[in-house]
Order: structure tokens, then C-alpha cells, then sequence
């Protein structure tokens, strides 16, 4: 079970590495940055993940990924844009307040304010926003997606019910790959 987990890690790293333009020398991935592994990770929860028709206003709809605050995986996120997933050109961008957060497909929270992560989950938690977070306890505030190191390895953890409550879909692979899925009633 565990080096199946491995497995599928490596091929979505790897899988993303390539997505993300990153060199990659014969036979072997190059090295990514801690700040790219997690964009390559944020990548793979996009892909990973479906929205409702209404999400996006035409076919050619743009898929908005925004970032609140400023660190170096907002940063390295910034390196998503112009790529593709499910026929739709990921654009990237800053925001600050919970009325730019509405407009937003997906949302990685890069800095640590947790009663600011509060107010904004709240603004869009009916929304088609799937939110993303490496801040502690993320999911338990009412985040999505909650990446974390345990063993010296990057890990996530998913909020499902409140995926489900915002009318998201997560694939069963990624849900398989989650270190903790909780499935209890959305707050």
C-alpha cells in the first residue's frame, strides 16, 4: 500500500515537472524546489478536480488560479500560468480581499493570517472555489486541501465534505493519495 502510494506520488511529481517546464535530464527528474513541488502538487489538485458548467461563463472561460499573500510558492504558482488542464489555459493572479477570492477557480492561500483564511473561506464556502492552503490546520477552518509535511515527505489532506459543499468533484485517485480524508458534514 504504501509503495503504491510512492508510486503514484512519483508519477504525479514527475507527471507535473513536465507540466511546469522543468528540465529534465535522461531517464531522471530533475530536482524541484520545495516552492515547485507544491506548485506541482497544486497543479495536480486542479487537474484532479471538477467544477460545475456554471463555474466558468463560456467553453474558452479562462481557469483562474489566485494566490492570497506573498511567498515563495505564490511565487513559483505564478509559473502555472499559460498552462493547460482539461482544455482550459490556467491564469494566475493575485488577490487580496474576499470579493476578488469570488471570481477565483481555485485558491492557494500563501500567507499565514488565519483570521484572514477564515473571513475568505467564508465569502466564497458556497462557491465553486476549490482552496488550498500549507498553513497549519487549513482543512480544520474550513480550507479544502491542506498540504503538509510528515516524514520529511509532502503530504495533503482533504476536507471532502466541504469539496462536496461547494459543488466540486475531487477524482477518486486523488482522494486515494490523500494522507486524511474527512468526510464529516460541512460547517
Amino acid at each position: 500500500m504504501h509503495s503504491r502510494r510512492r508510486l503514484l506520488r512519483s508519477v504525479l511529481a514527475a507527471g507535473s515537472a513536465a507540466l511546469l517546464g522543468l528540465p529534465l535530464a535522461y531517464g531522471q527528474q530533475a530536482p524541484l524546489s520545495d516552492q515547485q513541488l507544491r506548485a506541482a502538487f497544486v497543479l495536480n489538485f486542479i487537474r484532479y478536480t471538477e467544477w460545475p458548467e456554471r463555474a466558468f461563463a463560456a467553453p474558452d472561460t479562462p481557469l483562474m488560479l489566485c494566490v492570497l499573500g506573498n511567498d515563495p510558492t505564490g511565487v513559483a504558482l505564478g509559473g502555472l500560468a499559460g498552462k493547460t488542464v482539461k482544455g482550459r489555459t490556467i491564469q494566475v493572479r493575485t488577490v487580496n480581499t474576499a470579493d476578488e477570492a469570488r471570481n477565483c477557480h481555485a485558491l492557494f492561500f500563501a500567507d499565514a493570517d488565519a483570521r484572514r483564511h477564515v473571513s475568505i473561506l467564508r465569502a466564497v464556502q458556497t462557491l465553486p472555489v476549490l482552496t488550498i492552503s500549507d498553513s497549519d490546520s487549513f482543512i480544520d477552518i474550513g480550507g479544502m486541501i491542506g498540504l503538509l509535511y510528515l516524514d520529511s515527505r509532502l503530504q495533503f489532506e482533504v476536507n471532502l465534505a466541504v469539496v462536496q459543499h461547494s459543488q466540486l468533484k475531487s477524482s477518486s485517485q486523488l482522494l486515494r493519495l490523500a494522507r486524511n480524508v474527512i468526510e464529516s458534514k460541512a460547517r
